[in-house]
């Protein structure tokens, strides 16, 4: 690695000039804190769930490196050849390893330099894993003695920093891979960018016959990479796009609603066959856990139990995650109870803080998709489906598993967050700031000629209004087209969300929301001001978008906010959810 990356220093310095840390709001301060203590929120991200719903986890799948890498790089939608690739240099790099270091100016799984070690260094130092970066930890033989826990998360730290760095346009290069080698040249010269060594380029066109460090060695972990893995497992996609799930690859274990719904469930899922359903009336959570112990299970287990057993422990639930195993892919279902809406709150919500902290959980939310209509799906009893919610509990499975949810329960919309990009500058600005992105200003001028609501005026200029902004982003991107249909100011707009059926995501009004929990299209209300959740978007500077009426003049155009989202203007911030939200799920330019 003595003449690794001689052109490091350049690219460090073209990367301070494009990237752009986002100015999230601040830590709240101790007061605040033993607030959220005595009110049991026990994550607090001053940016929300700013990845887009999956923060940082300590949980990767698969048994070893190998594996646990392979799997990231197949969830984030390369194909088997792309991730082979990929891997191939980190083997060529590392091992691989995520602490192995070359010498003192080269560290970790890609051998990052320069500034790119020093970014990684600081994610590191961020969420505590700082003290791994001392000599005492490189090597293979110090990685042994890490805990575990820690190991994986400093790997997923250095994941997901491969995934953030984007000069360059690697990611979108290597789409166009089609074979192992090709992919693994790709990463090579984009991405680990190891000129000068002795073997040439030969599958990636533009960089043909220049000479790069162990480029035949990458080519030939590459392939043995592919021959290893494509094709094995849930995590494995032979297209950039991954495949739909049929069936083939499930278990479903469960109570009285999978019985009812065996036939819709086998008729969504083609490939499932009976064995592969085990399901008994009356069962409880304990049950489900000793037959999973008793079965062979598949790559996936839908796990829908939990009606049976409300009030379950964190005890009792990660006791049935580790019968059911880490290397599987786990959908869990959300209960309801027409007769008793409270029943099964807390297994739901600690199923959805699962999902969040765990790579491998996805969320089948029966619970939200029923409770919108449930005298069109449910029985008399308000528990068991109707035919209708038969079908409709099979396609909530379904869609789960295979919609453009990402793998926490977590629904991203593209025109959202397009719409977002046209209409709010990238950039906070103070007021005054009346120049309007032109997107906004053509979609402003539609809503006055439909008489649809666009807030208040300031400077003369219309549109430069918080609930004006909100309104025509909720109604233009689809998330809800009636949204405000009253024509109400900010402050009858919590009145009107309330009114149609928005959930409230604190769980008072009264209390600080759990930030974790917030998703693109969430929309914030406090004090006489509104701004929406819109997660992280590449080159736009906040996870929140937002504009600020004035009668002095003083007023913001929409715009990257800085707004607390907790705290602001003397009150506690509450926040909302659409009901169609579940629904709200056109492919984002994350998934491409």
């Amino acid at each position: 690695m003595t003449i690794k990356k001689i052109l490091q220093p350049l690219f460090s310095i073209i990367s301070a000039i494009i990237i752009v840390t986002p100015s999230y709001a601040a830590i709240p301060s101790e007061d605040i804190l033993d607030i959220f203590d005595k009110n049991g929120i026990y994550y607090y991200n001053p940016a929300g769930n700013a990845n887009d719903c999956n923060t940082t986890a300590t949980m990767l799948n698969g048994k070893d490196i190998d594996e646990k890498i392979w799997n990231f790089f197949i969830e984030q939608g390369f194909t088997d050849a792309q991730t082979a690739g990929i891997l191939g240099n980190a083997k060529a790099e590392s091992g691989p390893g995520a602490t192995r270091a070359s010498n003192s100016s080269y560290w970790g799984l890609f051998q990052w330099g320069g500034g790119r070690k020093d970014r990684l260094f600081a994610k590191l130092k961020e969420v505590g894993f700082d003290k791994y970066t001392s000599k005492e930890y490189w090597g293979s033989d110090a990685e042994k003695k890490m805990p575990q826990d820690d190991y994986d998360g400093i790997l997923r730290v250095e994941l997901e920093f491969t995934m953030s760095e984007k000069d360059l346009n690697w990611q979108e290069e290597i789409k166009k891979a089609t074979s192992p080698e090709m992919a693994a040249e790709i990463f090579l010269v984009l991405f680990e960018r190891a000129v000068g060594g002795n073997s040439e380029i030969k599958y990636y066109a533009p960089y043909a016959g220049r000479l790069y460090q162990a480029t035949e060695r990458r080519r030939e972990f590459a392939k043995e990479y592919f021959n290893k893995y494509s094709g094995k497992g849930i995590k494995s996609t032979s297209g950039a796009s991954g495949r739909l799930e049929t069936g083939k690859h499930m278990t479903v274990i469960g109570d009285s609603i999978t019985v009812g719904s065996r036939e819709a469930i086998m008729k969504k899922f083609s490939d499932l066959t009976e064995v592969d359903i085990n399901a008994r009336s009356g069962r409880g959570w304990e049950e489900g856990v000793l037959i999973a112990n008793g079965m062979n299970l598949k790559d996936i287990v839908v796990f829908a139990l939990g009606t049976n057993s409300p009030k379950l422990t964190q005890e009792r639930i990660d006791a049935a995650l580790k019968v059911l195993g880490p290397d599987r892919t786990i959908v869990l279902i959300t209960g309801y109870n027409g007769k008793d809406k409270n029943l099964h709150t807390s297994n739901n919500v600690l199923f959805k803080k699962l999902a969040k902290s765990s790579s491998n959980i996805i969320i089948a939310d029966w619970a939200f998709t029923v409770s919108q209509e449930p005298e069109l799906y449910l029985k008399e009893d308000q528990l068991h489906p109707n035919d209708a919610g038969k079908t409709l509990f099979a396609e909530t499975i379904w869609k789960a598993i295979n919609s453009n949810t990402n793998e926490n329960g977590c629904s991203v919309n593209g025109e959202f967050q397009s719409l977002v990009t046209s209409y709010a500058w990238p950039d906070y600005h103070p007021a005054p700031w009346h120049d309007r992105m032109p997107a906004y200003a053509d979609a402003v001028n539609q809503s006055i000629s439909e008489g649809r609501y666009v807030g208040g005026s300031v400077a003369g200029v219309p549109g430069i209004d918080c609930g004006g902004f909100v309104t025509i982003l909720v109604q233009n991107s689809g998330l809800e087209p009636n949204y405000n249909d009253s024509k109400g100011n900010t402050s009858t707009q919590e009145a009107w969300v309330r009114s149609h059926g928005w959930q409230l995501i604190n769980d008072s009004v009264g209390t600080f929301v759990d930030t974790s929990l917030l998703q693109p299209g969430d929309v914030a209300f406090s004090s006489g001001h509104t701004f929406i959740y819109v997660g992280e978007i590449p080159g736009f500077n906040s996870v929140i978008a937002s504009a600020s009426y004035s009668t002095r003049g003083a007023g913001r155009a929409p715009m990257a906010g800085s707004e607390d989202l907790t705290f602001g203007n003397g009150a506690i911030v509450r926040w909302y959810r659409s009901p169609t939200f579940n629904s709200f799920e056109i492919p984002s330019f994350f998934n491409n």
